[in-house]
């Protein structure tokens, strides 16, 4: 339980401890900031694997500032195609693999498999949790490094702010951290913190409802859990069925190809875009 007498910084530190069950954590003052730091331990003129698709924008940039090169995984809707990155790690100048689940808020990974390849090849691990926090693919089991953001449209709706965590005392001490120093964002972390169980459950119900409304439609990773629903179309009638499914519902939408989504026809209904004060008052 949270000590209502310890300070607002030491409090988002408790909840996030209690969430990811990691030893050592940092509040980062962006989700960007947070990958820096993680990245800032990896040797210049090494690879850093990213996935072709299903990542984060920034994932092709971020690596950049600290002389690595970018190289990308090939990816099964979004999901790591573990035969190529194991081709990847082979080489032998990979310093870091940087991939989130689920990918693309969509495709759950298979992280035990790509942690144990990883740890081949002595290829760190640093996983994204931006949109799996409070869920089991949130697990530091299968990660070197958890990072994420509490920014617009994430799971933890804070609109500012992101975290880093590690169980390794190694890890943790080389470390550069850009720390958010600021109580009321802080404040708003911690609010969105506490009704984090009560976001993904109503998440996770929309879901289900638009796939079973959709279910004659070719819905990419039907099965998985995930906080948008990509759903491919192969003509104009399929493309305008699907908005206008969206625009009857009230759900926004993104069509694809995307980076962050899918590299192929779809339209991306983004259910984590909606906000419900029903989270806070419980009247789900």
């Amino acid at each position: 339980m949270i000590n209502n007498d310890i300070n607002i910084k030491e409090d988002v530190i408790q909840q996030l401890a209690e969430i990811t069950q990691c030893k050592f954590i940092g509040v980062t003052t962006r989700g960007n900031t947070a990958i820096e730091g993680g990245l800032g331990m990896v040797s210049k003129g090494k690879n850093v694997l990213i996935p072709n698709e299903g990542g984060w924008l920034t994932y092709k940039t971020i690596p950049l500032q600290f002389g690595l090169e970018v190289v990308e995984v090939k990816c099964k809707e979004a999901v790591l195609d573990l035969v190529d990155l194991e081709e990847k790690l082979r080489l032998g100048y990979c310093g870091a693999l940087l991939y989130q689940n689920p990918a693309g808020y969509y495709a759950e990974q298979p992280m035990k498999k790509i942690f144990i390849l990883c740890q081949k090849y002595n290829c760190l691990v640093i996983l994204d949790v931006s949109g799996s926090i409070g869920t089991e693919m949130c697990d530091k089991r299968y990660a070197d490094i958890l990072v994420g953001s509490f920014g617009t449209w994430k799971l933890v709706e804070a609109k500012g702010g992101g975290f880093i965590a590690s169980d390794s005392p190694e890890l943790w001490n080389k470390m550069r951290l850009e720390l958010l120093d600021n109580e009321d964002q802080m404040k708003v972390i911690s609010e969105q913190l506490k009704i984090l169980d009560k976001r993904i459950k109503w998440l996770s119900t929309q879901r289900e409802k638009i796939v079973k409304d959709l279910q004659r439609m070719d819905i990419a990773h039907v099965r998985d859990k995930g906080f948008v629903v990509v759903v491919r179309f192969s003509s104009n009638v399929e493309k305008d069925r699907i908005i206008d499914y969206c625009k009857e519902k009230g759900w926004e939408w993104t069509e694809c190809p995307r980076y962050i989504r899918l590299n192929d026809k779809a339209i991306s209904i983004e259910i984590k875009r909606k906000i419900r004060k029903e989270y806070v008052k419980g009247n789900e």
